[in-house]
C-alpha cells in the first residue's frame, strides 16, 4: 500500500467520524415535535374565551303556582287558599252586615209618627203666661204668650184653645179683655207636647174692651196704667200672671 492510499483512507474515516459526530449532534440539539407544537401554542394568541353576557344564561324556570282550582295542588295549599276565600267572604259580609246596621241604627233613630195620644193631665202640664214686652206705646198692641211643657212621662194632648186657657186681662178690679168672650162654633185647639219639650200659643190683644153677653160697644181700653194678664181653664193650676203697662 501506497502512502498516498494510506493517508486517503484516513482522510475519508476522519470525514466519516465528522460527518456520524455531526449527526449526533444535530440528532441531540434538534427540537422535538411535541417542543415544536409546544412552542407554537405559546407563541400564537390565545383564542378570547366568550363573554358572559353574549351567551346569558337563562333563569332557571319556575314552575308556576298552581291556582286554587287546580286538583292538582296539594291539600295543604288548597286548604290554606280555601280558608283565605271564607274569611275575606267573611269580612266582606261583616262589611256589609255593619253597613246595614248603621242604615238599620239611623232608619230607627227617625222618629215614628206619633200616633194619637191621650189627652194630658192637668197636674203634668206647666204653663208660663208672658208677653212680648212690659211697656207699649200709646200704638202698639200687647202680644201675650203661652208656654205650655210636658212633665209626664208620655207624649200627650192638650188644647190651647181659648176655653181650655183662656187670657183674661184686667186693671185693678176692672175686667178689661178675655179671649173666651163672645166665641163661636169649636174653639178647641189640640197639639200634642212630647215630655219637656215647649208649646207656645200667642193672641195680640187690639187694646179692646170684651164683654161676656157679647154687646157691640167698640171701646178701647187705650187709658195709661198697668195691666194683668191671667191665665184661666182647665190647665190653671197656680200660673203666674204676666204684669205690664200700657202708655
Amino acid at each position: 500500500m501506497s502512502p498516498e492510499t494510506y493517508w486517503k483512507r484516513r482522510v475519508f474515516v476522519l470525514l466519516g467520524l465528522l460527518v456520524v459526530v455531526a449527526l449526533i449532534t444535530y440528532a441531540c440539539t434538534r427540537p422535538s415535535s411535541s417542543d415544536i407544537e409546544q412552542t407554537a401554542g405559546e407563541g400564537a394568541d390565545p383564542a378570547p374565551e366568550p363573554s358572559q353576557s353574549a351567551e346569558p344564561s337563562s333563569p332557571p324556570s319556575v314552575p308556576p303556582s298552581p291556582s286554587p282550582s287546580d286538583g292538582s295542588s296539594p291539600s295543604g295549599d288548597a286548604g290554606e287558599d280555601g280558608d283565605a276565600q271564607e274569611g275575606d267572604a267573611a269580612e266582606e259580609a261583616e262589611g256589609e252586615g255593619g253597613s246595614g246596621g248603621d242604615s238599620g241604627a239611623a232608619a230607627a233613630e227617625v222618629p215614628a209618627p206619633e200616633r194619637d195620644s191621650d189627652p194630658c193631665r192637668p197636674q203634668d202640664i206647666v204653663v208660663t203666661v208672658g208677653t212680648d214686652r212690659d211697656d207699649y206705646a200709646w200704638d202698639a198692641e200687647p202680644e201675650l204668650e203661652l208656654n205650655v211643657v210636658n212633665t209626664g212621662e208620655q207624649t200627650c194632648t192638650v188644647d190651647v184653645g181659648p176655653e181650655s186657657m183662656e187670657l183674661r186681662i184686667t186693671s185693678g178690679d176692672d175686667r178689661i179683655f178675655s179671649t173666651a168672650d163672645c166665641v163661636e162654633g169649636d174653639t178647641s185647639d189640640e197639639v200634642q207636647v212630647r215630655r219637656g219639650v215647649p208649646h207656645t200659643a200667642t193672641y195680640t190683644w187690639d187694646r179692646k174692651r170684651s164683654w161676656t153677653d157679647c154687646r157691640d160697644d167698640d171701646v178701647n181700653a187705650d187709658r195709661p196704667g198697668t195691666y194683668v194678664a191671667t191665665l184661666h181653664g182647665t190647665y190653671d193650676t197656680g200660673t203666674e200672671p204676666a204684669v205690664f203697662r200700657l202708655n
